[in-house]
């Protein structure tokens, strides 16, 4: 991002850098039988296909929401994982464990660490 200061009465050019490769990056994984939205404030390339998700990262269909702060997503594999608190809701059930694993292109979700199951 470049933007102009004024220096020892000099208006000086200067290109800011971000360490954030993506604002508020937005992705699906279709599964086989619904849509899953994947949001977030930020993202960062790790591999080419791997993106770092942070702040925020929300995981939404019509059946479900996920929510964790950092999550390693693979573009190409519709694979998502986090090794941070996260909080599942569903109509009738919210799951908080200390990670998930989505694979099998969105069609699976395994919760892992210490977990709470709440069924209403």
């Amino acid at each position: 991002m470049k933007y102009l200061s004024i220096e020892n009465n000099k208006i000086v050019n200067q290109i800011r850098i971000s360490n954030v490769d993506i604002t508020e990056p937005r992705f699906s994984i279709n599964s086989s039988s619904q849509k899953i939205l994947v949001t977030a404030k930020e993202g960062n390339f790790i591999e080419e296909n791997k993106i770092l998700l942070k702040k925020n990262v929300k995981f939404s269909s019509n059946d479900f929401s996920i929510e964790s702060d950092n999550v390693t997503f693979d573009r190409v594999k519709q694979t998502a994982f986090s090794e941070q608190k996260s909080v599942f809701k569903s109509k009738k059930t919210t799951i908080s464990s200390e990670g998930f694993n989505i694979y099998d292109n969105g069609n699976k979700i395994k919760f892992f660490g210490n977990s709470v199951i709440i069924l209403k």
